[in-house]
Parts: C-alpha cells; sequence; structure tokens
C-alpha cells in the first residue's frame, strides 16, 4: 500500500471546496433530523427548546453531536474519494498517459487524419505544421498499417523537420481507428 500517495490523494479531496459544502449540507439535514425533527416526532411540543435545554444541561456533549453530523459526511465523502482514486490510480495514470509522454501518440482515422492527440502531440504538430498521419510517418509505413500487413511494431520512421528516427507502434481500435505511438530513437 502506497501511504505517500494515500496523503497526497487525501489532502488534495481536503482541499476542495466541495468537500466542505457536501459535509455542510448533509450535517445541516442530519442535524435538522436529529436535533429538532426527532424531538418533535417524539412529541415534543417545541423541539427548538428541547435542544437549548439540552445545551444549557450539557453543552459538551450537544457541541460534540451537532460537530459529528458535520464531521461524518466530511470523513466518508473524504473515505470513498480516496479509496476510489487510490483503487483506480492505474486507469489515471494510462489516461494521463498520452498528455504527458514527450513524443507524439495520437489518434487517427482510416484517411489518416488525426482525430484525438495529447496536448505535447497537438504542439509538436503546430510546430512542424503534421496535418495527417501519412505525412508524418511517410505512405510506405502508412499503407502498411491501412493494409494490415504490418504487426504492431512496424519499425523506425525518419522525420527530418527534426533530423529524428522514430520507432513507429500501432494498435487498431474498437471503432477501427489507429493509435499511433512514436518513440524517439
Amino acid at each position: 500500500m502506497d501511504y505517500r500517495l494515500i496523503n497526497r490523494l487525501i489532502f488534495s479531496k481536503l482541499r476542495e471546496k466541495n468537500t466542505y459544502i457536501l459535509a455542510l449540507i448533509v450535517g445541516s439535514l442530519i442535524n435538522v433530523y436529529g436535533q429538532l425533527l426527532v424531538p418533535w416526532l417524539r412529541g415534543a411540543a417545541n423541539p427548538l427548546f428541547v435542544l437549548i435545554d439540552q445545551f444549557q444541561s450539557n453543552p459538551l456533549l450537544t457541541i460534540f453531536s451537532i460537530f459529528l453530523a458535520f464531521a461524518f459526511p466530511l470523513c466518508v465523502g473524504v473515505y470513498s474519494s480516496v479509496s476510489t482514486r487510490y483503487k483506480n490510480r492505474r486507469i489515471e495514470s494510462i489516461a494521463d498517459f498520452p498528455e504527458t509522454k514527450p513524443d507524439p501518440v495520437f489518434r487517427v482515422e482510416q484517411n489518416g487524419q488525426i482525430v484525438e492527440a495529447g496536448e505535447a502531440t497537438k504542439e509538436f504538430f503546430r510546430k512542424y505544421g503534421v496535418f495527417d498521419a501519412p505525412s508524418l510517418l511517410g505512405e510506405d509505413i502508412w499503407e502498411s498499417i491501412i493494409s494490415g500487413k504490418a504487426s504492431d511494431s512496424i519499425g523506425q520512421c525518419y522525420f527530418e523537420p527534426e533530423d529524428a528516427n522514430y520507432i513507429v507502434k500501432y494498435s487498431r481500435t474498437k471503432d477501427e481507428k489507429f493509435n499511433i505511438y512514436l518513440t524517439r530513437l
């Protein structure tokens, strides 16, 4: 178990404004129910006087019970958020991959048009004026991808503007598009 990650997730959740808004709303509802509605349902003529009487006779217990109504939803909200994010940390990491990888990673349609790319890849495309996959990969590599004759690791392509070679890998998606992964040598 990665306790540093758990601590980071907890503090991240505690910095979110919505955490406290939710605790305030749910805590208020719990307090209204427990401090006012329950005494009224039990036959108290004026539940507000009952609450004031409880506060005068035992102020620490009354304050603690009011506080608990706010602390409970806060703790549950933090716990559920952190546990969900901790369980899904691998999925978040994979989803973040196209945004953080410095080499181009993108999705293209059968006609070579780029349909999705991370920010680093979009910047790369803007910098070098790349508008479709064949202009980046070359016609030969693009044809081998489209024809299905290539394995998932095609080999290398040379990109002249950077004077660099890239290893080209691809995978076909369920909707008949292609994910292209380039790694600079």
